[in-house]
């Protein structure tokens, strides 16, 4: 074909039909050799000058000139010639190598037509809009709820604190008492009994090995009065732990550094209850979710062993405490009930968890029994 025309337009066409009449792969491995031995031929004619007539004219003109005692050199006469080829060569190869392109463009184009199937997991996933080709193919994580019943007095004549830990029951109050069921759901892949060989909490699936939660709680605070939902609106101004009353619970139950614990977030959600004053019999509650977190007492320099002392001056956190708070408020509208649940953690806990401890502190929810 080279022989017939030098030029390379002939085998472009020619490469183009050659692609119609094969099959896709073939036909691109076959136009992509095709092309490297055209270059390859081109290249081979670059460097070995042709003994066209044009240069046996010039090289007889050279030697009569030199003959004659000419002082012009020869090889400055053909040097137009020279210039004539290495141009034409050049458009040659851009000529060939702007097919690449054309033909790599082409194979995506077909295989991402022909074997969809084969693509990657988004592509199988989801649709061009974003949306999921398959809802069902969604694995919903399986949890287990845990249901707490509280019973606190319908009347307080002060401060009352019923409190429950990883799900045991609290003590039963008066018999003029109103009785409550709050619930919340842990995942099942989390231990729910604490064994010798296993912490409650621990998860064991595959990338984690490690205990995700230091523990749950639940607590209930009965006033006489001035307990109603301002008071976790002005929480965040206050101070969330001080509202929460979680430094007038015995024993010291909750870290003293809660008290100073930065509140790293906050949102309000709603959720549906038991209530005769509306004609449907559910009411919408809101409930206050925070984000607690504070660093250890003392810092340990880097040099004794505590890798996260940078030496700025301070230590990253050590607790963090997930908080969901709401107030119902009393039949008698003297008072209300402020119902807690705190989802502790340390911070290796929440590197194994936090995506899990969240959904547990945003599952919590309470209603009238």
């Amino acid at each position: 074909l080279t022989k017939l025309h030098p030029s390379p337009i002939p085998c472009i066409c020619l490469i183009r039909a050659h692609n119609k009449i094969f099959r896709p792969q073939s036909a691109i491995m076959i136009t992509r050799l095709f092309i490297l031995a055209v270059s390859l031929v081109s290249c081979s004619a670059f460097h070995t000058p042709r003994s066209s007539a044009v240069d046996r004219l010039n090289q007889l003109h050279a030697t009569r000139h030199v003959q004659d005692g000419d002082d012009v050199n020869a090889a400055a006469l053909a040097a137009p010639q020279l210039r004539r080829d290495f141009l034409q060569m050049s458009a040659a190869l851009i000529s060939s190598a702007s097919i690449f392109p054309a033909v790599a463009d082409a194979e995506e184009e077909f295989l991402y037509k022909r074997d969809e199937s084969g693509a990657d997991l988004t592509s199988q996933l989801f649709n061009p809009d974003g949306s999921l080709k398959d809802p069902n193919a969604v694995v919903v994580a399986q949890e287990k709820e845990v249901n707490v019943p509280f019973s606190v007095p319908a009347s307080p004549d002060s401060i009352t604190v019923n409190l429950s830990t990883d799900g045991s029951s609290p003590p039963a109050a008066s018999d003029t008492a109103t009785n409550l069921k709050a619930k919340y759901k842990v995942p099942t892949k989390w231990n729910q009994e604490a064994t010798s060989s296993l912490p409650l909490y621990y998860d064991s699936s595959e990338g984690k090995n490690g205990k995700s939660c230091d523990r749950i709680t639940i607590y209930s605070v009965s006033a006489p009065k001035n307990l109603d939902m301002s008071t976790l609106e002005k929480a965040s101004k206050v101070g969330i732990a001080k509202s929460l009353f979680m430094s007038d619970i015995s024993n010291g139950y909750f870290d003293q550094g809660v008290l100073k614990a930065d509140l790293i977030g906050g949102r309000t959600t709603r959720k549906p209850i038991k209530s005769s004053s509306v004609p449907e019999g559910i009411d919408e509650q809101v409930y206050y979710e925070f984000d607690l977190a504070f660093a250890p007492l003392s810092c340990p320099d880097y040099m004794e062993g505590n890798k996260e002392n940078l030496g700025l001056g301070f230590c990253p956190y050590d607790n963090i405490l997930l908080i969901s708070a709401t107030v119902l408020n009393a039949e008698s509208n003297e008072g209300g009930t402020l119902m807690v649940c705190v989802v502790e953690c340390n911070k290796n806990e929440w590197k194994i968890g936090n995506t899990d401890l969240k959904r547990v502190r945003s599952s919590f929810i309470v209603d009238r029994a």
